[in-house]
């Protein structure tokens, strides 16, 4: 079992309302706008890593892309089931990032959405990322920023690093992310400020709240 398996599963669980996400109800603009630009390009396999329960990953099913689904918590990974249980093209596997399953070269995109902000060995599985794309395959993925009105709340334990109520919290800043990024030809970093809904009693933000994140759109060399 990974160690924030039940951390996560308790974030699940105890959601309750009328909204179908703990997270936001509708997949991430900055992903979904270059789907149709990735099927152009004949790209077909694609990684939803730390899938949650399971928004992106629906909207890339509903593009056609024969779409993987990988998170450490079972009770995400059932919500995400069940969402996309329409689509045969979607398939879900519970798993860590720091330890893929998957063969070298097993995709032609990977999304990570709001994982990094959780993740302590960022290092290693953006290298992960890049053994699992394909030649010349896309990396889009999120960095919580420095700028969040979240950086610096909680106990501090790094630099821009906190523990937030029990949840490892990293904020990035751009000269950050095109290190950690080395092994990837940075297309383009976005800077975008949106809001998300509260996330239920299991999580730290229980009223909705704003975000500032830096979204990357990388290609592996």
């Amino acid at each position: 079992m990974h160690k924030d398996e039940k951390l996560w599963d308790k974030v699940y669980d105890e959601f309750r309302g009328e909204r179908s996400s703990v997270w936001r109800e509708t997949a991430t603009p900055f992903f979904t706008q270059k789907a149709e630009y990735l099927r152009h390009l004949g790209l077909r396999k694609i990684l939803d890593a730390g899938c949650g329960d399971g928004r992106n990953i629906l909207a890339f099913a509903k593009y056609g892309f024969n779409a993987t689904g990988t998170d450490i918590s079972g009770l995400a990974l059932k919500k995400a089931e069940e969402l996309c249980r329409n689509y045969p093209n979607a398939e879900f596997k519970k798993e860590p990032l720091e330890k893929p399953s998957f063969k070298r070269e097993s995709f032609d995109v990977i999304v990570c959405d709001f994982v990094t902000a959780h993740l302590k060995e960022i290092e290693l599985i953006t290298n992960n990322f890049h053994k699992l794309l394909k030649k010349n395959g896309y990396l889009l993925i999120e960095f919580t920023s420095y700028k969040d009105p979240h950086c610096g709340k909680g106990k501090k334990i790094g630099e821009r690093e906190f523990l937030q109520k029990g949840f490892y919290l990293r904020f990035y800043t751009i000269n950050q992310i095109e290190k950690i990024m080395g092994k990837f030809r940075i297309l383009c970093i976005d800077s975008i400020s949106y809001t998300d809904p509260g996330h239920g009693t299991g999580y730290n933000r229980k009223k909705r709240h704003q975000h500032h994140s830096y979204f990357v759109f990388a290609q592996k060399n």
